[in-house]
Formats: structure tokens, C-alpha cells, sequence
């Protein structure tokens, strides 16, 4: 080989060298102010993301990455009408995607949920109709049937004190059941609820907050971190109210997580310390067992720290924890950290990652390399990160092996927009109070009648306005279409056969154009 051949190939080698060594952090929808929100590892060994799109978040945007970081696909989920905000997600073993968020629709802001499957092609989704005006799905996690758990908040607040809720749908999108939560405790006031486990015995764990009365002057209500456990169906089973019993002592719970072996739960909070002359949070760790009693609050530092917290973290094996966390003094700008701490709290390395308010959320990869997925705001304008760091929080190298991606699809996947439309209806436990009897605005209700039915059915749409494209639309109690009616102009009456449908509950909907107005339940009986 001449010389030249021979300097070539050393200049290659030590460009590759050199590319291989460099610093691994990716920034996602440059150009855009577009807030990250979720970030979890994909089944073949790559990276799903998600955030929104400022101003006024009228779109979520999902990104599916290569194993570093680079985008192979991009959806954008929503319409140029109504604003929809993707505000969680889950993946399973076989590729399904369940984005769980809310739709704001005529001024109404209600719970969607939406399956992709592994294409990134919607398969359905589900929007539920509450008495609350802004309601929408906190968090959603994959059950062992291939559907999914997605845990509400505002549901039938305030008709109804029911604040938190779990819908369990199957695969096809059936609503399998549907729980609301109001604790037994009158000293429970405000509970916010935002996140949700499936626990080791199939139940399900909701990690939040509420305020609690202070136990020597109880006109005074202090943030506590709360917990409600129930089991597989949804059956509430027991609470817990961290540091209840104080006045001094409370905070925040954010995520909650389950130990390698199984037997207890940690939980990230931000743990707080006030009396007359002091307030500070700090970030801490929550060991709790699995019958639902706190074993001990463990700050992760002890100095004189105005603020921080801790709201996402990941085990790397039995005794070692990472998690996204901060810690500042008051006058001083924020900053957010890569930590790595044992079980009792003990920081045994920190990084600081971007000087932001904003704390990572954290995951691991198949090889045991840490994920930090964090948002920066200057001037009003958001960039989203994805730092991948080593377990001794140095900067890891890029992979050059190949990876086969979305091997369950057996197409390539195409970028796209994905519209929330014709999703299937759900009424909750208590019957919509916005939707039922006779209006006395200018938006019609909707009368029907004989109910319960047998063959035929009436319907009246109340005060329509002339010149407008309206349809009543019948929804089975899982939530499927099962027949559209245009109404006709100048006419607020029609009939509906339905002799051939299957007796149960059925909900009508009055529609204009993709905006729903109102709607009422009616019975099929034989």
C-alpha cells in the first residue's frame, strides 16, 4: 500500500475516532418553541418522545428515535379546530402506543385517549364526557392484555367530589371498567393525582398530593405527598398520607417506582420543611412498603438549600437510583442535575445539565446507559434535550453497530399529521349535567323518546340554528359508532330504527361538524 493510501485511512480512522468520542446530547424541533413533556425507551432498543407546540399548544408532537437519537419518525397529533394536548404514553412489548391527553373542543376541555399501533397508525380513540371543564388523562400505563390504564384527574369535580379516576380499556378500545376515588379521610382537601404504577400484584399505585390539616390548628391545611392503592379492578384498597401527622414536614410526590426485587416502593418528592420562619423544598426519596406504610423519608442534601426537588428516577440495579433532580439556594438561578444516589439517599455522583427549572425525566437503555430528557426557556422560546450519559455520568459514545428498528412494522413508517376524528364516545359514572334535558341557552339539548326503547326511536333537537351542519350520532356504552343521522335544515326532529340493535345503554350525541353539543342516554330493552 503507498503512502498515500496508508494517511488516508489513518485520517478516516481518527475522524471516526474522534465523531465516536463526541459529546452525546440531541435537541429536538429546532426552530420551533416546542416544550418537551415524555420520554421512555422503545421496544427495539430506541427512544419515543413527546412535547407541544407553542403558542397556544394546538399540537403534540410524538418522535420515535434511533438508538442515538436520531429521528426516524415524527407525528404531529391534532387539527387546525380544536387544540389537543398529549400529556402521556405508553408502549408495549408488541409495539401498541396509547397517547392519553385532552381535547379542548367548544371551549370544553375533555379526556382523549388514542392507540397507535406499531406503524404509528391510529386504530382508535376515545374521548369521555364529564361534568368538569378541564379534565384530561395524567398518566397511562400498559396491562398485561395487551390495553391499557390511563389514570384521569377532574372527572365530575366539583358536582360530584370525584377529583381522580382509572379507565381500563382493552386492546379493541373497549371501556372494560371505570373507578373514582374520594378518600374516607375528611382531612383530605385539593388531592392532585399524576401519576400511575402498576403495582406487583396487578393493582395499580396513584402517586400525588393533597392538603391536609395542621394536627394543632386545623384551619390551617398543609401539602402532604399522597398515595392510593387499588387492586386489579380498580377496588380501592388503602391510602397514605405522608407526614400527616406534622405541621412541619410535607411536599410534593411525583413518580413512583417498584424495587428490582419487588418488595417496596420509592417514591420522588419534593420534600418540604416550613414554621414561621423558614420554607424549603427539598429533593428526597420515599420508601414505602407494599401494605402502604411510609418506612422512612430520605433527603438526597442536608445543607441550607432554599429549593429543589426530585421528580423522576430509574434503578440501576438493587442499591443504586439516577434521577432528574435540582437543588439551589434562593437568589441563585435554577439548575437541573443528572444524579446517581443509593436507596437511603445518598448522592454518590451529580452532573448539572442545563441551567432550567425544568427537571429531566429519566430512563435507562438496554445496555444500562442513562437517558435525561429535559426543556430550556429563554425569552419565551422552549428547547427540548436528550442527554445519554454512562452510569458514572460521563458523556457515552455513539453506537456504530447496527440496530433493526420498528421490526413489527412491516412497512417503513411515514411522517405525518394524526387527526383525533370519529373517536368513539364514553359517558362516565355519573350522566354528563352539560348534556341532559332541555337547554335554556341558545345550544339545543336533546329529547328522547319512548326510553326505553324498543323499535323505533324520537329525537329532538332543541333550538337549532338554521343553515348549520348537524348529525346525531348513537354510540354503544363501549364507546363505538354504531350509526350517524344528518339532521335535516329547518327540521329539529328525527327517527332512528333500532330494532336491529342489541339491547344496553346507548348515548346520542348531537353534532356540528366535528364539535359535539350535547348528548343524552337512552335504553334498548326487548
Amino acid at each position: 500500500m503507498n503512502k498515500i493510501g496508508m494517511i488516508t485511512i489513518m485520517l478516516l480512522a481518527i475522524i471516526i475516532n474522534a465523531e465516536s468520542q463526541s459529546r452525546w446530547v440531541k435537541q429536538y424541533n429546532e426552530g420551533l418553541s416546542a416544550p418537551g413533556h415524555y420520554m421512555s425507551t422503545s421496544y427495539d432498543c430506541g427512544y419515543l418522545l413527546t412535547g407541544r407546540v407553542l403558542p397556544a399548544y394546538k399540537y403534540t408532537w410524538l418522535i420515535k428515535t434511533d438508538v442515538n437519537g436520531e429521528i426516524l419518525w415524527e407525528k404531529f397529533i391534532g387539527d387546525y379546530y380544536n387544540t389537543v394536548s398529549v400529556d402521556c404514553f405508553t408502549q408495549n412489548e408488541i409495539g401498541d402506543i396509547y397517547l392519553g391527553g385532552g381535547i379542548t373542543q367548544e371551549g370544553q376541555y375533555d379526556p382523549l385517549i388514542i392507540k397507535l399501533n406499531a406503524c404509528g397508525e391510529k386504530e382508535w380513540c376515545r374521548q369521555l364526557l364529564t361534568t368538569s371543564e378541564n379534565d384530561f388523562y395524567m398518566d397511562i400505563v400498559s396491562t398485561p392484555d395487551g390495553g391499557c390504564a390511563a389514570l384521569i384527574f377532574g372527572a365530575f369535580y366539583p358536582q360530584y367530589n370525584f377529583r381522580t379516576g382509572i379507565l381500563r380499556f382493552s386492546s379493541d378500545g373497549d371501556i372494560l371498567w371505570q373507578q373514582y376515588y374520594q378518600s374516607p379521610d375528611q382531612g383530605v382537601d385539593n388531592e392532585e393525582i399524576s401519576n400511575l404504577l402498576l403495582s406487583p400484584d396487578s393493582g395499580f399505585l396513584m402517586t400525588g398530593w393533597c392538603y391536609y390539616p395542621d394536627p394543632d390548628n386545623p384551619s390551617l391545611l398543609w401539602l402532604h405527598p399522597y398515595y392510593i392503592k387499588t387492586d386489579s379492578l380498580g377496588n380501592w384498597e388503602w391510602e397514605t398520607i405522608v407526614h400527616k401527622e406534622t405541621a412541619d414536614m410535607g411536599g410534593m410526590a411525583w413518580e413512583t417506582i417498584v424495587n428490582p426485587s419487588k418488595e417496596c416502593y420509592y417514591s420522588c418528592i419534593d420534600h418540604y420543611y416550613t414554621s414561621d420562619t423558614l420554607y424549603t423544598k427539598l429533593p428526597a426519596l420515599v420508601k414505602i412498603d407494599l401494605s402502604g406504610n411510609v418506612v422512612d423519608v430520605y433527603d438526597l442534601v442536608h445543607e441550607d438549600y432554599d429549593w429543589g426537588g426530585l421528580q423522576s428516577a430509574v434503578f440501576i440495579n438493587d442499591t443504586l437510583l439516577a434521577g432528574g433532580a435540582t437543588w439551589f439556594y434562593n437568589n441563585d438561578p435554577p439548575i437541573s442535575r443528572a444524579v446517581i444516589f443509593d436507596t437511603l439517599g445518598n448522592i454518590k455522583d451529580s452532573l448539572v445539565l442545563l441551567n432550567t427549572g425544568w427537571l429531566s425525566k429519566t430512563a435507562i437503555t438496554y445496555d444500562g446507559k442513562l437517558l435525561f430528557y429535559n426543556t430550556i426557556e429563554e425569552n419565551g422560546d422552549f428547547d427540548t434535550y436528550l442527554f445519554k450519559l454512562t452510569q458514572d455520568l460521563e458523556q457515552d459514545t455513539f453506537y456504530t453497530t447496527p440496530f433493526v428498528y420498528d421490526s413489527l412494522c412491516p412497512y417503513q413508517i411515514a411522517s405525518d399529521t394524526i387527526v383525533p376524528d370519529d373517536c368513539g364516545i364514553i359517558v362516565g359514572i355519573e350522566e354528563d349535567g352539560r348534556t341532559v334535558g332541555r337547554y335554556d341557552g341558545k345550544t339545543g339539548g336533546l329529547e328522547v323518546w319512548p326510553n326505553p326503547c324498543r323499535e323505533m326511536l324520537n329525537v329532538e333537537c332543541l333550538m337549532l340554528n338554521e343553515g348549520r351542519d348537524y348529525s346525531i350520532c348513537i354510540y354503544d356504552i363501549f364507546g363505538r359508532k354504531v350509526q350517524e343521522i344528518k339532521v335535516p335544515d329547518k327540521q329539529d326532529e328525527v327517527q332512528i330504527k333500532v330494532e336491529g340493535f342489541p339491547p344496553g345503554i346507548y348515548l346520542a350525541v348531537l353534532r356540528e361538524g366535528l364539535s359535539i353539543l350535547t348528548s343524552t342516554k337512552f335504553i334498548i330493552a326487548r
